[in-house]
């Protein structure tokens, strides 16, 4: 490929013009907005992937004293849980509702309690459900798993959300850049028709 058609040599070029360039001032004016956009979106890398390292810090310290405050059980249904059913439009089966249910906790205390229970699960069906401190049923504590996924999510959705405002930022400043170039040829080219019909 020669470099006569290579768009980052053109705008090399553009940017250090030599000898004998016929790039404008808006040309030099948008080479280096390529150049100031391209620095900035590579800056603002370190500063989402900071972003994503706190909060896999803080959901990491989350998640261990969620673990240490919530015990996995089985509780066992003590009445069928909801009917199947599929909604016609989507064509999938709806969620859990809560039904009545008993578990055991560490110490032995019998607990009975409403846990969710899936679409067509029946009566004396035992679920693996986690509690806290008090036995009553609670969510489950944020895995490691979770943990890394929120970290990269954040983190590269950070980066992602700057590269789309830089991106916009750049392409609507050269729109507004084409229109005053068009805005100038239009003025050239009337000028030196005039100058054609007067000579």
């Amino acid at each position: 490929m020669s470099t006569s058609s290579n768009p980052v040599a053109r705008m090399w070029r553009t940017v250090l013009p030599g000898r004998g360039s016929v790039a404008r001032a808006s040309d030099r004016f948008q080479a280096g907005l390529l150049v100031l956009t391209v620095l900035l979106a590579l800056a603002a890398l370190p500063v989402a992937a900071s972003f994503g390292s706190e909060t896999y810090v803080r959901q990491q310290t989350q998640s261990a004293q969620e673990l240490s405050e919530r015990t996995r059980v089985g509780a066992t249904l003590l009445a069928d849980g909801p009917a199947i059913t599929v909604h016609s439009r989507a064509g999938v089966a709806g969620s859990g509702e809560p039904t009545e249910a008993t578990w055991l906790l560490p110490d032995g205390t019998r607990r009975v309690g409403k846990v969710l229970a899936d679409q067509g699960a029946l009566k004396g069906e035992t679920l693996t459900i986690w509690v806290d401190h008090d036995g009553s049923p609670a969510d489950p504590p944020l895995s490691g798993a979770g943990v890394v996924i929120d970290a990269v999510v954040i983190g590269l959705g950070l980066w992602l959300a700057a590269l789309a405002l830089l991106a916009a930022g750049y392409r609507l400043t050269v729109f507004s850049l084409d229109r005053f170039r068009l805005a100038q040829w239009q003025q050239e080219w009337l000028q030196e028709q005039d100058r054609k019909t007067h000579s």
